[in-house]
């Protein structure tokens, strides 16, 4: 275990179930096919992100809007909207 965890944390590979886990590894760094797939997986998670960051913002504001107790420039600046996203989620209410 302790040699897996020296391999994990970037030493040199010491017996030989690290240097086959290195080996798997490099032909895995290799594979262009995969190096694809898991950059396109990445920038899919990274925009499911973006979207629940931004819906979560909306959301907030809703909250603020309905509660009808801050001033529209308050509910801006707590909510990183624009004046002009919270003017339309005001239209909506």
């Amino acid at each position: 275990m302790k040699k897996l965890l020296d391999f994990i944390d970037g030493k040199e590979p010491e017996d030989d179930f690290t240097r086959e886990l290195d080996e798997a590894v490099q032909a895995v760094r290799k594979n262009e096919k995969w190096r694809l797939e898991y950059m396109t997986l990445q920038m899919n998670y990274q925009e499911k992100y973006e979207q629940g960051m931004e819906q979560e913002k909306i959301n907030s504001a809703m909250r603020m809007i309905e509660d009808g107790g801050l001033p529209l420039e308050k509910i801006v600046m707590y909510s990183g909207l624009t004046l002009e996203q919270v003017l339309e989620l005001k239209s909506l209410s």
